[in-house]
């Protein structure tokens, strides 16, 4: 039940967001064209008057006067666009709590880029959301800085990309840009109230008392005019953002939003100057930058195998590790031996660490305990134990038709560790009712970054290349993560609540066996196998 009220008011705050947004932005996008599309007034007539404008619209004919600093006069009813900004931003605000602070903050931490726990994190983030406003303010009040608009412009937009950059080495990715833009739209928002409604409310009383208004009045509230003007693409893009997982979880995230804030800020730029050419050539650098998007993305999928995507109709449920490794039947029983052994942890071995899902799923009865750390006893579970080295001769059987299942249930990875032999199907099913996204991060194999949008989904992949591990996230839900083993021969395992794990029928041989482990790291030992024998191997790790 709570879920589904976090889910329906996420929706309606996002709607009303969105409305207030595209009434702020419209009325901001509009004014600017305004501005740079006014035709002059040479009539003498018509003193005080900079420029007019005829536009015609939904049948109708509007006629747009721009006046200079005030009027002599002005009318008994004056409209202001104020409202639309406030709405934005406590709706944004609204929104960042339910998706990121409400829950224990579970979308905020990342527990792979951070040890930021959900009280320092939402800290750090409240924090420097109110504080951002006071140094960008400050340093624009700098004579320097307002006389000087060019520099005062690149050291602002550093400034932003410096933020950005410190976000995502302490929040999650997607947190990271939704917190750089809610900066951005708030210092948009405030400056409606603090700058540009107070100092046109000045030239306003100075006509009604029919005093020359103050021109730095009109200057200051222009220039904060526009500099919310330059911000709102950079931010409507965060904003879009949020739905991308392949965007905010890339590993040069911070890079990738600099870049688009750069593109967006030069074509508003070009949408601003008043020479035409100069607006036209906006579309041509958007064609321009979406082809190179284009080309990338084709040249990063023809690295890929191209797979026809798993079944939908074959019915599918999460494999299972297996402690014992090998293949069950060889044709020499007389040349082959067996392995066995034992991982093992002594010292300060920290206990399972509690995982706090929120309202992310209804699924689990109780606590959910992280399954990175499994100790009992001394004996450590899913540690990832293989041949490594002395198998480049082998001559085995192929990869298993049957694909190995890595499925996304109840807001966890299960298993969490498994392996597959090279060329193996892999495929990733989504049988949750919710978003969740798979990045991996591998270095001999091709990366990939795609979303599951939704339940029943299923991602069908095969790894080409031995890698030891290749490990698979959801950036949603940053706590989920699992590890493939991909190994080109049947000698592995992965080891059970006991911390056994054997590999049956290994050719008679010399070998490296090495065990893996998420939080222990790895262990190798060299190891020798006589036909017909069994070989102990054990392997002992120290937590310090």
């Amino acid at each position: 039940m709570a879920a589904t009220v976090i889910e329906w008011l996420n929706l309606l705050v996002r709607w009303g967001h969105v409305l207030t947004g595209i009434m702020w932005i419209g009325s901001s996008i509009f004014f600017n064209w305004l501005d740079s599309s006014l035709d002059k007034v040479d009539d003498a007539s018509r003193e005080g008057v900079e420029g007019e404008l005829w536009m015609v619209h939904g049948g109708g004919f509007y006629q747009v006067e721009k006046k200079l600093v005030a009027p002599e006069k002005l009318p008994p009813k004056l409209h202001w666009f104020k409202w639309e900004a406030t709405f934005t931003l406590l709706t944004g605000l609204l929104l960042l709590d339910i998706v990121f602070y409400q829950g224990g903050a579970v979308t905020l931490v990342d527990p792979n880029v951070s040890s930021l726990g959900p009280t320092g994190a939402t800290a750090l983030c409240v924090g420097g959301l109110i504080g951002s406003w006071f140094v960008y303010d400050l340093f624009w009040r700098i004579s320097a800085v307002s006389d000087n608009p060019k520099l005062g412009g690149i050291v602002h937009a550093a400034f932003v990309v410096g933020v950005a950059y410190f976000l995502t080495t302490k929040i999650s990715g997607r947190a990271a840009f939704l917190h750089t833009g809610a900066m951005m739209g708030m210092w948009m928002a405030v400056n409606v109230w603090a700058h540009i409604i107070p100092n046109q409310k000045a030239i306003v009383a100075a006509v009604h008392a029919r005093t020359s208004p103050d021109p730095r009045k009109a200057k200051a509230a222009k220039t904060r005019s526009r500099h919310n003007n330059y911000m709102t693409y950079p931010v409507v893009f965060i904003m879009l953002s949020n739905h991308f997982p392949g965007v905010y979880a890339h590993k040069y995230n911070w890079l990738i939003l600099a870049g688009v804030m750069a593109v967006g800020v030069a074509i508003r730029h070009l949408e601003n100057v008043r020479i035409a050419a100069h607006r036209e050539l906006s579309p041509v650098i958007f064609i321009v930058v979406l082809g190179l998007l284009l080309t990338v993305t084709h040249s990063a999928l023809t690295t890929e195998k191209a797979e026809t995507g798993a079944d939908p109709t074959q019915k599918l449920s999460a494999s299972v590790p297996s402690s014992t490794g090998g293949p069950k039947v060889v044709a020499n029983p007389a040349g082959v031996g067996s392995v066995k052994g034992t991982v093992s942890v002594d010292g300060n071995v920290p206990p399972p660490k509690q995982l706090n899902l929120g309202t992310c799923s209804s699924e689990h009865k109780g606590p959910v305990m992280s399954d990175a750390i499994l100790v009992k006893g001394g004996k450590v579970q899913n540690a990832f134990v293989w041949i490594k080295g002395g198998l480049d001769d082998y001559k085995g059987p192929p990869a298993p038709a049957e694909p190995v299942v890595v499925d996304q249930r109840g807001c966890l990875y299960a298993p969490h560790v498994i392996g597959a032999r090279v060329g193996q199907k892999v495929i990733i099913l989504n049988s949750d009712p919710l978003l969740h996204n798979v990045r991996t991060v591998a270095e001999a194999n091709p990366v990939f970054n795609e979303m599951m949008a939704s339940k029943d989904m299923r991602l069908q992949k095969t790894f080409d290349k031995p890698e030891v591990m290749v490990r698979a996230k959801c950036d949603v839900h940053p706590w989920m993560s699992a590890f493939v083993g991909v190994v080109p021969h049947p000698f592995f395992a992965v080891t059970s609540e006991t911390g056994e794990f054997s590999l049956q029928n290994v050719p008679a041989g010399s070998y490296v066996l090495e065990s893996w482990h998420e939080a222990f790291g790895r262990r190798e030992q060299p190891l020798v196998v006589k036909a017909r024998d069994t070989v102990q191997a054990d392997f002992a790790y120290h937590a310090e």
